[in-house]
């Protein structure tokens, strides 16, 4: 399809906007990866009454930087609280049609509902959907509803949006379920939740409120209904919808099924061009001929190849030699349960980095220690004071793992 000129100018000016809070690159990866999807796989949007009371306004213009990069959503409305959804979604309807776009108003209940939204998305439009009051209804009934229109859409994202944004962990203290078991957080909000590593030990640790473990149980009931095809849900505020959608920090919290980490202890179970192309375009450089004919102590990897780190035997611990992770998997969290996975089986390891790497931030939230070197910063974790200078030499002596 051809873009207009006046909504290609519409789509440079909101890539520019969030260009102001994340990296371009990153945004344009995000919108390439959305626009090869059918227009109903790209996300359906879930606002919470707050949003409707106090926030229609910022929910809309959402909507509309959105249309403006050829990307349309249903609106469902009384998923939590079904009072006054007809009179809501006829508000919704009027705000969506004064800014320029077309709104199509549906119950939940009509029959071939998902055809109708399928049809008005590829025509461009804005279906507006509403749970129908009914006596004796449950949340569990309306997710169940809510989950069979998005399997038959083929839903790739639900965005659960509430004032607030994303699920919070009380207290000051760092949010770390077990040893190694850190859960990524951003001022006390939880960035990712991966349900199968975390969901449990994160309800057990007691740290969320009550309406975010409903939340989170939600969340959970529609990824498995939905279950086989993945499913993403985030919960985010509406003011920062498009940071969520378009970075990969992200601004709410993003909870997914989980894909095993698989530990592997030789190539031999390794589909090696794969792990060489995964490691060479996240570094941008190409390794050296026989850097997989080097003994190495473990390789972690994803089923998909999205994400890998190795281990190598080092005098002053385990040696991670290599932390490769696809942009797209970065913002769904694969770094950290790579992270959780081997932390599990290394309680004590050390790596460098060049100082330029965009991820020391992450390192430095996640290392005991590190020193400034004139080419690297050295980390190390769990290692002995007294195997510290140790570790930091050994981790300069290595050479350079890719062609010069």
């Amino acid at each position: 399809m051809t873009v207009p000129a006046v909504q290609a100018n519409a789509a440079d000016v909101v890539l520019t906007f969030l260009e102001s809070v994340g990296r371009r690159a990153e945004a344009e990866l995000y919108l390439k990866l959305f626009r090869q999807l059918p227009k109903e796989s790209f996300a359906l949007i879930a606002p919470g009454a707050q949003v409707l009371r106090d926030g229609v306004g910022a929910l809309v213009e959402q909507i509309r930087f959105l249309a403006d990069l050829d990307l349309f959503s249903p609106i469902v409305l009384g998923l939590f609280d079904q009072s006054s959804m007809a009179a809501g979604s006829e508000r919704v309807a009027r705000r969506v049609t004064a800014a320029g776009l077309v709104p199509y108003v549906h119950t939940m209940d009509e029959p071939a509902l998902a055809q109708k939204l399928r049809e008005e998305l590829r025509a461009e439009r804005i279906p507006i959907v509403h749970f129908p009051v009914v006596e004796g209804d449950t949340l569990d009934r309306r997710t169940a509803a809510l989950g069979m229109l998005v399997r038959d859409l083929d839903t790739r994202k639900i965005v659960l949006l509430r004032r607030r944004g994303g699920l919070s962990a009380r207290g000051d203290r760092p949010l770390e379920l077990g040893p190694g078991h850190l859960m990524p957080s951003v001022g006390g909000r939880i960035s990712v939740v991966n349900l199968r590593a975390d969901r449990a030990a994160l309800l057990a640790s007691k740290r969320l409120s009550r309406r975010d473990a409903e939340l989170l149980d939600c969340a959970n009931r529609l990824i498995e209904l939905v279950e086989p095809d993945p499913l993403l849900v985030s919960i985010a505020s509406p003011l920062n919808l498009m940071k969520e959608l378009f970075t990969v920090k992200g601004a709410g919290t993003l909870v997914k099924r989980g894909t095993p980490i698989v530990r592997h202890d030789s190539y031999a179970s390794v589909d090696v061009p794969r792990l060489r192309a995964l490691i060479e375009a996240s570094f941008g450089r190409t390794l050296l001929p026989d850097f997989f004919e080097r003994p190495m102590l473990a390789a972690y990897l994803d089923e998909q190849y999205r994400g890998a780190a190795i281990f190598f035997p080092g005098e002053a611990g385990a040696y991670l030699s290599k932390f490769s992770v696809e942009p797209q998997a970065q913002g769904e969290g694969m770094g950290n349960d790579l992270w959780s996975a081997f932390c599990r089986d290394f309680p004590q390891f050390f790596w460098r980095t060049r100082p330029s790497n965009p991820i020391v931030p992450w390192y430095l939230g996640v290392a005991d220690g590190m020193s400034r070197r004139p080419l690297w910063h050295v980390f190390w974790r769990g290692i002995a004071a007294e195997r510290i200078p140790a570790a930091i030499a050994e981790a300069e002596a290595h050479s350079s793992d890719f062609v010069t």
